[in-house]
């Protein structure tokens, strides 16, 4: 893996498979946070996987419902 900055912006360049892995994990705190019934953090959690995946094409966006929008950390 390789961490870069650029100003505010931060780059990080990875293989497949570790990004692979990185969503896998995004997904289980996701789920923990769903299981605790934290509905506020999952959203935010699968608001950030959204916005992780901008611009990839293979990737689905997952729809947030309207009263979780917005809901950043």
């Amino acid at each position: 893996m390789k961490y870069t900055e650029h100003g505010d912006t931060i780059t990080l360049e990875m293989s497949r498979d570790d990004y692979e892995g990185l969503l896998l994990m995004l997904g289980f705190a996701a789920g923990a946070a769903s299981r605790k019934g934290e509905l506020h953090t999952y959203w935010r959690w699968i608001d950030f996987v959204n916005r992780l995946n901008d611009g990839n094409p293979r990737f689905t966006p997952y729809e947030i419902p309207e009263e979780f929008k917005g809901a950043r950390p």
